[in-house]
């Protein structure tokens, strides 16, 4: 099973952790899209040490990063397009959007 998460707001931090840690808990594979104010959840220490550790493939909107003014992205991640968003659509079993 692939499972796709999609969080297009901040406020989904803690369903998207539970979701993500509960798949990969099940050997399934996990993608996640980060979009919209949700890309605020790349400053999410728990979301980032589970990417970090390759149970998570994490991805996060660059237009949206840039929209809100955060920065430079953290150490170690790429911002991406919305073009990832629709690969993950196409590639996973199931997507939970957020």
């Amino acid at each position: 099973m692939k499972l796709g998460l999609v969080a297009c707001d901040e406020s989904a931090g803690t369903h998207l952790l539970g979701l993500a840690r509960a798949a990969v808990a099940r050997g399934w594979s996990c993608r996640c899209f980060l979009t919209d104010s949700g890309v605020r959840l790349l400053e999410d220490p728990a979301l980032l040490a589970l990417a970090r550790s390759g149970a998570l493939q994490l991805d996060a909107c660059e237009h949206a990063w840039t929209a809100l003014a955060l920065g430079p992205a953290p150490q170690g991640l790429k911002l991406r397009s919305q073009f990832q968003n629709a690969e993950l659509a196409r590639d996973c079993d199931r997507v939970i959007v957020l």
